[in-house]
């Protein structure tokens, strides 16, 4: 078999989703296994995407605010504060979930201290 074709995705059984799912893992890896050059093929994402300066001092532009000579610097000093907030949620989501994880322990041993038939 050389890959090209497939009885796979074929039939009335490739309507289950775990199928579907399967086919087009089968059909990612194949397109990046063709891919002769991954950073051209992903680059308008990775333009398009916050980590980037370009996405940046495209927004700049956009809300006429900076004078161009200085959208450079200040698409950097952007992007550290978006990713500055990013941190901060980040961290008080884990501490939420960190205090809820407490919590949870806190009454299940309670309630193994209780014993058994002692009803909640």
């Amino acid at each position: 078999m050389d890959g090209t074709s497939s009885t796979f995705m074929e039939g009335p059984a490739m309507a289950s989703p775990e199928r579907r799912r399967i086919a087009a893992q089968i059909a990612a890896h194949t397109s990046w296994a063709r891919t002769p050059d991954r950073r051209e093929r992903t680059q308008p994402a990775t333009k398009a995407s916050p980590v980037s300066l370009d996405y940046w001092e495209a927004r700049l532009r956009e809300e006429g605010l900076v004078r161009e000579e200085d959208i450079p610097k200040a698409a950097v000093n952007a992007r550290a504060a978006e990713m500055r907030r990013r941190a901060l949620k980040s961290a008080e989501s884990r501490r939420r979930n960190k205090a809820k994880k407490q919590e949870y322990f806190q009454n299940l041993r309670e309630s193994l201290d209780r014993g058994p038939g002692s009803g909640r």
